[in-house]
């Protein structure tokens, strides 16, 4: 299929080329890859994921000499425990942690390598609470490109040295807040030619599709009802609804899912919006929140993803401290250890399906988005049952616990 590629703002639908360096519109809106000529987009037959959905991609060509492996996540049925916690039949864990950096992000940095590879980049830079800079770090590097990540100073020091020992050159930067940090260091893209890329990047966005197209292909071309997405700076939750709305754009699915937006209460930009019935963000500022990687307190992208809500459907809930930590413990004992932000998504669908808005037969699937290696200091939070024995003591000590 011959592409004809360009960037549309997501609300006016201003169009840029596709090769631009800015990652959002003039006028601040999001900016999303357009495609002509979906409508006849066809399913080939491929070893890669890239290569069975190529119609539906922007590359010329993804090079197999820059994958880390990533995809081919597991997507399994939620046990007793977990189904009856949230009150459902059918949940679904998308098991994103199974990524070559342990999250979601790893399919967003394969397609920001693939764009630098097209436009012959030698250097990328991220802004990033972690886990992306943790993955475009390792991405770059198997790719010969220089790094660059710009972090806020409360990140966790294992995604910083999982950065540095990957070559990249990282700044922690220390600023009042993460959002406003975004907006400067994004303004410097068009001064300095260079790419800079944030959460909610067009290219990033299209990596995410792959996940519906994955989730497509794992499901016998089914469609689940509702999908949970933690959400932050708008980029994930965006690429997954973007993939199945382009498979319906393509006549090969007959309907879209709706997205659930799941935020920390203390930090709610967006899903306080969605209830007040508010078309734009509602800013936070001097937050805490032990779901670090979701922590963007007013996402430039915000405002596309509330009318996208009104339109579609979508559902929107946020959970506080204590249900954090709770749905963490939860998901742990049914053998999956997330981060916390990655576990918000499980109390948001018990407390949607507790006041009906989600029906106890439909089909949910939550992505479960980043380890919880990643964050260990949240596990002040919980009891270990973990004692020191001396060794002739393990046989009576043994006994007793049996």
């Amino acid at each position: 299929m011959k592409k004809n590629i360009k960037l549309v703002s997501t609300i006016t639908n201003r169009e840029y080329p596709f090769e631009r360096i800015e990652e959002f519109a003039d006028n601040g809106e999001s900016l999303e890859v357009q495609i002509d000529g979906l409508e006849k987009a066809k399913i080939k037959d491929g070893k890669f994921l890239w290569e069975r959905f190529t119609d539906f991609l922007p590359f010329s060509k993804i090079d197999e000499s820059i994958s880390l492996g990533e995809g081919n996540t597991a997507l399994i049925k939620a046990d007793k425990k977990l189904l009856d916690f949230v009150g459902l039949d059918n949940l679904y864990l998308k098991n994103e942690t199974q990524n070559p950096t342990w999250s979601f992000k790893d399919r967003g940095s394969l397609a920001c390598i693939a764009m630098a590879k097209e436009m012959a980049e030698t250097v990328t830079t991220t802004i990033s609470t972690g886990n992306m800079g943790n993955s475009i770090s390792a991405y770059g590097a198997k790719a010969g490109i220089k790094v660059i990540v710009f972090v806020p100073e409360f990140t966790p020091k294992e995604k910083v040295v999982a950065m540095g020992i990957h070559g990249a050159t990282v700044m922690k930067i220390i600023a009042p807040d993460y959002s406003e940090m975004k907006k400067l260091v994004l303004s410097l893209a068009k001064k300095l030619n260079l790419r800079i890329v944030s959460g909610n990047g067009p290219i990033r966005v299209e990596g995410y599709k792959m996940t519906s197209f994955e989730m497509f292909e794992q499901m016998n071309k089914e469609v689940p009802d509702y999908i949970a997405i933690p959400t932050s700076a708008c980029g994930h939750i965006r690429g997954i609804f973007k993939g199945y709305k382009e498979l319906k754009q393509a006549g090969i699915i007959d309907k879209i899912p709706k997205m659930i937006v799941v935020q920390a209460h203390n930090n709610s930009p967006i899903v306080s919006a969605i209830k007040e019935g508010k078309k734009q963000v509602i800013p936070f500022s001097n937050f805490h929140t032990v779901a670090e990687a979701i922590t963007t307190g007013n996402p430039m992208g915000g405002d596309e993803i509330i009318d996208k809500a009104y339109k579609y459907g979508w559902l929107a809930e946020d959970v506080t401290e204590e249900e954090i930590i709770e749905s963490q413990k939860r998901l742990a004992e049914s053998g999956y250890f997330v981060e916390p932000a990655s576990a918000t998504s499980l109390y948001a669908i018990k407390k949607l399906r507790e006041i009906g808005k989600i029906e106890k037969d439909a089909c949910v699937v939550m992505i479960l988005t980043g380890s919880g290696l990643k964050d260990s200091e949240v596990l002040k939070y919980h009891k270990a049952n973990v004692s020191e024995v001396k060794l002739e003591n393990v046989e009576s000590i043994l006994s007793k616990i049996l």
